[in-house]
């Protein structure tokens, strides 16, 4: 059964949601704020439902105390009309993002293929055992990314699923589109960053750890490629 916390102070909606996913399958936790959110592990949970606008600290607040903890997967939850919030929102570490109002059964959908995506994505990039580039060690078994100096960089699941995923295309680019289907599940529209956000907050991981770490190449009109060499 899967656990998911959700953090929202709208008790209606509130108890809308944890009676909605607990009939079909989920765990439900809620949190009222952010502070008694974080009074809880994050790793006693497989995913976060959480609302911006929250009494004391807000929701983004939040995601980036998830985000410095854990790797569960986020969906931020809005009622801010506009791309701000939502930018705002995956560069701080969420993996998708809901406007209100919305319709319970459209976030199960995304919990479950987040879910999906955060169990398997070794299955998917069809990459085993522990595969090195530049100094870099990728443990593939337990979804963790070392630096040339041995510091262990965090990396959410979706992070972790778009290194593996430019790392199994090589020599070959990944499109935008491919991206944003096999990660989000979701046909990107023209004015769609989520995808450019991902590899914005990979890069940066990146050259946090090691300044010459710039391994994402922007190919022109077909996407993203990764370019050290590669060895298992």
């Amino acid at each position: 059964m899967p656990r998911v916390h959700i953090v929202e102070d709208d008790s209606e909606i509130s108890d809308l949601l944890s009676t909605y996913l607990s009939g079909r399958g989920f765990d439900c936790r809620v949190s009222a704020s952010a502070e008694a959110a974080q009074e809880l592990a994050p790793q006693e949970f497989d995913i976060y439902v959480i609302d911006v606008m929250l009494p004391g600290q807000d929701g983004l607040s939040l995601c980036r105390w998830l985000r410095e903890r854990s790797e569960v997967p986020v969906i931020i939850l809005s009622a801010i009309k506009g791309d701000t919030e939502r930018i705002i929102g995956l560069e701080l570490g969420a993996d998708d993002y809901l406007e209100k109002p919305f319709n319970p059964r459209e976030l199960l959908a995304r919990m479950n293929a987040l879910l999906r995506r955060s169990k398997g994505p070794g299955e998917r990039s069809m990459l085993t055992g522990q595969v090195r580039f530049s100094g870099w060690m990728l443990d593939c078994a337990r979804q963790k990314l070392h630096s040339p100096a041995g510091m262990l960089v965090p990396l959410s699941s979706t992070e972790y699923q778009l290194i593996t995923a430019l790392i199994s295309a090589l020599p070959d680019p990944v499109s935008r589109d491919v991206i944003g289907r096999d990660i989000f599940g979701v046909e990107l529209g023209p004015e769609d960053r989520r995808v450019d956000i991902l590899i914005s907050r990979l890069r940066k991981k990146l050259s946090a750890a090691a300044p010459d770490a710039d391994f994402i190449k922007t190919v022109r009109n077909r996407g993203y490629q990764f370019s050290a060499p590669v060895s298992g």
